[in-house]
């Protein structure tokens, strides 16, 4: 896939991670490139005050690698939703069970690998339509 093209379906990946957790103020999401690997990093704001640079942030970085990125932008329309979805499960999960721990509530921060397995969408029943 050309370059255009693999930077849409990484934008769709961040469109799909910004709207995951509440925020007084409007969360971020970030993508970048290191070597054979994409980091996304989504932000949000869980309190604030008047000074907004004292705002309480948590950060969740998702790491996928060049390959998986290929399988995502070869899947349709459809079954890229369903990785969405399973990529925005993915962060929920390891978000609250860091911030279960004692004494994180507000100092969270986390980072993740996308297993392989996430991308793996049954043909079943999605071609019959």
């Amino acid at each position: 896939m050309n370059t255009i093209g693999l930077s849409q379906r990484i934008e769709e990946i961040e469109l799909a991670l910004v709207r995951m957790f509440e925020s007084p103020k409007a969360p971020t999401v970030s993508a970048y490139q290191e070597g054979g690997t994409t980091y996304l990093t989504l932000s949000w704001v869980i309190g604030t005050g008047r000074d907004t640079t004292l705002d309480a942030r948590c950060v969740a970085t998702l790491k996928l690698d060049d390959g998986q990125i290929d399988r995502y932008a070869a899947l349709d329309t459809a079954k890229r939703r369903i990785v969405q979805d399973r990529l925005r499960d993915l962060v929920r999960q390891h978000v609250d069970a860091m911030r279960a721990q004692p004494g994180s509530a507000e100092n969270c921060s986390v980072e993740l690998d996308a297993d392989d397995a996430v991308f793996d969408v049954p043909d079943e029943p999605y071609d019959r339509l």
